[in-house]
């Protein structure tokens, strides 16, 4: 039955090496999808009714998937860490901090994710996706919804697997609580100046400007780890009411002010915590909505944009109990 099904990520000694760990994540949906290409000859011969049966190669392209979970104040960081550029992690009185930044360089580790597929008979089949690259990202918060943090892959191989000995059991947290919109905060700064905007609604997203298809006459059909081949984006957008206060968002908006943004989460568990900043977003629209039936509404989409003194564009701070304390 499908309660039997996991997904869980560990990282890789090397990229396309199969990690021996497994940190579990509660997955929402499996999305995890091998690709094929067939190289496929046609060429005059008598007597053909359709294209030969040996005239067709099958290429392994690798594949993409996605991991969806409800974002929990411990064991997360290995996640977020293969979303983002740098990661550095420190721990001190019992809390691991996880400090993770957009980079001009990418630095981001390769994984190995294992998808449990159980069949309608009670066999249970582990797919092993090996040289899963993070390529792009989004977190979203919204009233009466779980915080959702949504990271995309590519990978380079799958197998898969029933014997029992071979499946990995995944690792989680001892204990562990969802994010929640009632625990979410956030701060914007117009010239530095706090400006109050009632949020019903807020995502970021990043698409990193991963190459993904690093093929090479090599006599080898696997693709070489993804590289950077295009400029990163970062974007997001704010919804919420239009007050009087928030008026001075859409004129920063239509000024091409940049501002600035954060977002803070607070744990159940002591210690746990999430802070995004982004010290220069820029709106890119757009004008309040009214309507017959509700209040004013005002949507701000922007775009997070490089500070130019050497910070981060979007740095996120996971604080975590320390597993290991």
């Amino acid at each position: 039955m499908a309660l039997d099904a996991s997904i869980g990520i560990g990282q890789e000694s090397a990229y396309g090496v199969l990690s021996t760990e497994v940190e579990g994540y509660e997955g929402k949906a499996d999305s995890w999808k091998t690709e094929r290409e067939f190289i496929e000859s046609v060429g005059f011969r008598a007597g053909m009714q359709t294209a030969r049966a040996d005239r067709r190669n099958i290429i392994n392209m690798g594949g993409e998937g996605e991991l969806e979970v409800d974002l929990l104040d411990a064991g997360a960081g290995s996640l977020l860490a293969a979303a983002f550029d740098k990661a550095t992690i420190t721990t001190a009185t019992g809390i691991r901090t996880h400090v993770l930044e957009s980079a001009a360089d990418s630095a981001s580790p390769s994984f190995s994710a294992q998808m449990v597929r159980p069949t309608v008979d009670g066999q249970k089949v582990a797919y092993k996706h090996t040289g899963c690259v993070a390529t792009e990202w989004e977190l979203t918060a919204e009233v009466e919804e779980a915080v959702v943090l949504n990271v995309t892959f590519d990978f380079q191989d799958v197998a898969h697997t029933t014997v029992p000995g071979s499946i990995i059991t995944p690792v989680y947290p001892a204990e562990s609580y969802v994010y929640d919109w009632s625990r979410t905060a956030i701060t914007l700064k117009r010239a530095g100046v706090s400006v109050p905007m009632d949020v019903s609604k807020f995502s970021v997203k990043g698409e990193r400007g991963m190459k993904t298809d690093r093929r090479f006459l090599r006599g080898n059909q696997l693709k070489k780890m993804p590289t950077r081949n295009a400029m990163p984006s970062y974007e997001g957008e704010l919804e919420g009411e239009f007050t009087n206060d928030s008026l001075g968002l859409y004129e920063a908006f239509v000024a091409g002010e940049v501002c600035a943004l954060s977002v803070a989460l607070d744990g159940v568990l002591p210690g746990s915590s999430i802070l995004i900043d982004c010290p220069a977003i820029q709106f890119t629209g757009e004008s309040p909505e009214a309507s017959v039936d509700d209040v004013t509404v005002h949507s701000l989409p922007f775009r997070i944009l490089d500070p130019g003194d050497g910070t981060a564009a979007v740095k996120v701070t996971y604080t975590e109990p320390d597993p290991e304390a």
